[in-house]
């Protein structure tokens, strides 16, 4: 509570919210008054005298908005009447689910007839968090709203700190994949006990024991260190011609697809076309210092760091690097050349980019913690400088907006707050410019990362803006139509054609984020049907949640998932397994092969034939088999997912088959 008051307090211009009356205070008659009946908004939130102008004197001189809650109309009506008219509200609302049980079915139905879907409590009885029981249905309803309150107090703290193989503890917030992959761990430990009688883990390879005895830890490196070479010259260059295909091959991986992407692809970074010119250290005065070279060569830290990003996404098991750490020394050079990251008056407007391409490199490399940190301190130097209010020409646009989609996914990846919020943000969408991409791609990648900083500080509460009333399912309803909205407006350049086979790359990748974001909007459903439906297996409870109420989102979330498998395996196709999908690929990958897990132990949906044991089948073995490929490169995070992929299809096979 004092969290949420807080939060009202220091954004007193959100919204028409105000805080409760004070419970402490005693009524005062009129004529003994010594403050105005009603404070405006911002007086209100701050527990401060308001004069009751308008302005009033405490907005006019700190310059905020002064607005004043609409006036209400009151009645009297006896205690009696008032209670008649709940009992008969409640029970009408009762009955309004039980005939109409989609929510937004109900929704729309309530909207014909003049009603507001978002305050009936038949609307907002959220399939995000379904009813324990038809009992629960039973209960007055200040205490299904109470109940409600607490579950919406408890979200809004959720999270875990988790422990990676070295001990370190970190905050992973509750859109984190490593955060849900707990929560499975324990549902996992809790279910097995019940399903089997001890022992029930064989002792072969791959049986699970090793992901359920992680839970509390995260089995990737993401809070590792990147070894800084100090014996490495920045000034070093490749040779020419390497320079040409690495940065041929980074404007493909990560770029435009050197002109060939119809969109313009979905990143911008800068000038990849154009080869530096090998410096020249002799050329400088006698007695000029080291450090006015390095100086000199500032600009030389952006490629450095382009040749590590391309050295890495060019690794795979028939084409390692030689030396196998190049790209790390690549990545040192740059770090040579920038300096202490601390240090704010060496910073320039042109290092946002070198920043935040260290930022994706770092993702690249799984140490998301250290690209977390650069990716910050890239935002505050951009903001430092006036990017976020529009201080830029259209090549700083497209870097702010590249920054700013890296910030946001980071942001869900973690479930941690963004670095700068919506509100703060004035500059224009790029936009289409002589000697540039198309800014179609871009465009849309930027609003589709608005959407994901919509779910993670809305929808999971991890830095909530939006507090109109409705709880979680009017969240995910409203993130989920600010989606198809996203999707319906998109250029032909991006639109996805029947078969799900764009001959554009950076298009496939943009629409596996979007079936992303979906299986992270209905993931909690899936899971509490999932949860539900053993529950039903081996606990007896007094009522049963009924899965069919919630087989469209169900679907949904089987189908995003099936459509991400489908456009990697496209993805590869299409370069004819020459190139292997970066990070964010293999994070769609993962997390789609976990819900088509799940789905095995769902119980069939009726009125449709149930899915294909095969196909589901092939699909997960598909996904392993990337994450094995990869593992062959000495990557431990491709190694530690197919260690839990396999350890989950093997727990889960064995819940299929027990004794009901």
């Amino acid at each position: 509570m004092q969290q949420h008051q807080q939060q009202q307090t220091e954004n007193p211009s959100r919204g028409s919210s105000r805080l409760p009356v004070n419970p402490r205070r005693h009524k005062v008659a009129p004529e003994q008054r010594k403050r105005v009946a009603t404070a405006c908004n911002s007086c209100n939130v701050r527990r401060i005298k308001c004069s009751g102008e308008r302005p009033c004197r405490q907005c006019r001189g700190s310059s905020r908005d002064c607005v004043y809650p609409a006036p209400i109309e009151k009645i009297t009506v006896s205690r009696n009447e008032l209670d008649d008219l709940r009992r008969k509200c409640d029970a009408l609302e009762r009955a309004l689910q039980t005939k109409v049980p989609d929510d937004a079915e109900r929704q729309h139905l309530i909207a014909q007839e003049g009603g507001d879907p978002t305050g009936s409590r038949a609307g907002s009885s959220s399939s995000f968090t379904p009813p324990q029981s038809h009992t629960m249905q039973q209960q007055p309803a200040q205490l299904y709203r109470d109940e409600a309150a607490a579950n919406d107090a408890e979200a809004e703290t959720a999270g875990r700190m988790l422990s990676d193989p070295d001990g370190r503890s970190r905050f992973l917030g509750e859109t984190s994949g490593a955060t849900f992959l707990d929560y499975l761990k324990e549902f996992m430990s809790t279910v097995f006990p019940l399903a089997f009688n001890k022992p029930w883990l064989s002792p072969s390879a791959n049986n699970g024991s090793t992901f359920l005895a992680s839970l509390g830890r995260y089995q990737t490196y993401d809070s590792r260190p990147i070894y800084e070479m100090s014996n490495v010259d920045p000034l070093v260059l490749p040779p020419r011609s390497d320079m040409t295909v690495m940065l041929e091959d980074l404007r493909y991986f990560i770029q435009d697809g050197n002109g060939t992407f119809p969109c313009g692809g979905i990143y911008w970074w800068g000038d990849l076309g154009s080869v530096p010119v090998d410096p020249n250290p002799a050329s400088f005065p006698t007695g000029t210092s080291r450090q006015e070279m390095l100086d000199k060569y500032r600009h030389l830290a952006f490629y450095h760091t382009a040749f590590a990003v391309a050295c890495q996404a060019n690794t795979m098991p028939d084409r390692m690097p030689k030396p196998e750490d190049l790209s790390q020394i690549l990545f040192s050079r740059a770090r040579g050349l920038l300096g202490n990251p601390l240090d704010i008056t060496s910073w320039t407007i042109s290092d946002v980019a070198v920043l935040a391409l260290m930022g994706f490199y770092l993702i690249e490399m799984n140490r998301r913690d250290a690209a977390y940190m650069y990716v910050s301190n890239a935002m505050h130097i951009s903001m430092m400088h006036g990017a976020h209010r529009g201080w830029v020409d259209e090549r700083g646009k497209r870097v702010f907006w590249t920054l700013y989609i890296l910030d946001r996914w980071l942001s869900c990846l973690m479930g941690r707050p963004p670095t700068i919020m919506d509100d703060a943000v004035r500059v224009p969408l790029p936009n289409d410019a002589p000697s540039l991409p198309p800014a179609a791609g871009l465009r849309a990648h930027v609003q589709l990362a608005r959407i994901s900083g919509h779910i993670v500080c809305n929808t999971y509460k991890v830095a909530p803006y939006d507090h109109q009333p409705g709880g979680a399912a009017r969240h995910v309803e409203r993130a989920l139509q600010m989606l198809e909205t996203w999707l319906s407006q998109l250029p032909p350049t991006l639109q996805m054609p029947a078969d799900y086979r764009s001959p554009d790359p950076a298009c496939c990748l943009l629409h596996m984020g979007y079936n992303q974001h979906l299986i992270l909007l209905l993931r909690p459903i899936f899971f509490v049907a999932v949860k539900k439906a053993f529950a039903e297996r081996y606990v007896t409870t007094g009522g049963r949640w009924n899965i069919e109420h919630h087989a469209a989102r169900i679907r949904q979330c089987s189908d995003a998932a099936h459509r991400n498998l489908h456009l990697a395996r496209w993805l590869l196709d299409l370069t004819k397994r020459t190139r292997k999908l970066l990070q964010a690929g293999l994070h769609y990958v993962f997390n789609a092969a976990i819900i088509l897990m799940l789905e095995e132990l769902l119980p069939p949906p009726q009125q449709e034939p149930p899915p294909s044991p095969s196909a589901e089948s092939d699909d997960v073995n598909f996904a392993i088999d990337i994450f094995d490929e990869e593992t062959k490169t000495g990557s431990n995070y491709a190694r530690d997912c197919a260690t839990v992929l396999k350890d989950l299809r093997s727990l889960i096979q064995r819940l299929r088959l027990a004794p009901q």
